[in-house]
């Protein structure tokens, strides 16, 4: 444990504590109007993915609601660690928004040289969406179901390749306990997004993948890629007719994926409930909801502390996996 980590609060007591600064350091930096000018919401991945597709359906409804331009910033590299840190050092002024997801619950686990702590930095405004995570693979591969995926991979040890978004994403540590799990061992190839990974994965560069089901769904949907099951600890409503992970033979096997809106530490307590009044009413609208579940999205809009909570959960699951794994420190 480093001097840092040892000198900061727990994980819940740093979520209030940041909470409370918003509503005390904030209150004197306020302006009297706001917004007053344009709104980005940064997207720490290149465009594609759930999270960046899903923003920019969100953009335009919150946008009438807030009467300002609401736009998508893509700032993408280091696992989502660049675009993140963007938000995390700018001024708390309501103009600059995150759209996290499950990966920012990883990095500073496996980064130590981040300039920032999620948990402290960074201030939940509203959980969005769920976002179930998928098993594909190349539909010319010779693997239909998670048994013969795990046949599969056991037979040719260290010679399958999974993609991801990048190290220390939750699409690369879904593989990680997948090997855990399995006790097979494969070559993980970090990509600068979701994108980039399947296009090889169509090509068989790749054999297998854990990516967001909106990722992969257009391909899915095409033939082109063969989906054994979702990642999610219950069946999905987006595609009911598959497996999980856990009914199809790994016991205990979950990784659910998430995204949701954080500000940095300070912004006024009454630009947060601005905000947060603005993106209560923007999910509310039933055709941006159909839209986000056609994208493979599925809404479930939840409070500030829904939202933290989803953060804690996930870092200490993923903080096991970690260690578990013997995972080096970027």
């Amino acid at each position: 444990m480093t001097f840092l980590q040892s000198t900061l609060p727990s994980r819940p007591a740093r979520w209030r504590h940041a909470l409370l600064w918003t509503t005390l350091a904030g209150a004197g930096a306020a302006h009297a109007v706001w917004p007053e000018k344009p709104i980005r919401i940064v997207i720490p991945f290149v465009p594609g993915g759930a999270a960046d597709s899903a923003a920019r359906l969100i953009a335009p409804s919150l946008q009438k609601r807030l009467g300002q331009p609401v736009v998508i910033e893509n700032r993408a590299g280091a696992g989502g660690a660049i675009g993140t840190a963007s938000v995390a050092t700018a001024a708390p002024d309501g103009y600059t928004l995150l759209m996290g997801s499950a990966s920012n619950a990883i990095g500073n686990a496996l980064q130590s040289k981040l300039p920032y702590v999620f948990e402290r930095d960074l201030v939940p405004v509203m959980l969005v969406a769920e976002i179930p995570g998928v098993v594909v693979v190349p539909s010319k591969l010779p693997v239909k179901t998670m048994q013969e995926l795990v046949a599969y991979v056991r037979a040719r040890p260290g010679d399958v390749s999974y993609g991801s978004p990048g190290y220390g994403t939750s699409v690369h540590l879904a593989g990680e306990l997948f090997q855990s799990m399995t006790a097979t061992s494969m070559v993980h190839v970090p990509y600068k997004g979701a994108s980039a990974a399947l296009t090889d994965l169509l090509g068989m560069r790749l054999q297998l993948m854990f990516p967001a089901l909106a990722a992969a769904q257009p391909n899915i949907q095409a033939g082109n890629l063969r989906a054994l099951a979702v990642t999610t600890r219950k069946r999905s409503s987006l595609a009911p007719e598959l497996p999980t992970v856990h009914e199809a033979g790994l016991a205990g096997y979950e990784v659910g994926g998430w995204i949701g809106l954080f500000v940095p530490k300070g912004l006024a307590p009454e630009v947060l409930a601005a905000l947060q009044r603005g993106m209560e009413d923007t999910m509310k609208d039933e055709d941006l909801r159909r839209s986000l579940i056609k994208l493979g999205v599925e809404p479930t809009p939840g409070s500030a502390q829904a939202l933290a909570e989803k953060v804690e959960s996930d870092t200490r699951r993923w903080e096991h996996v970690i260690k578990v794994r013997k995972m080096e420190l970027q």
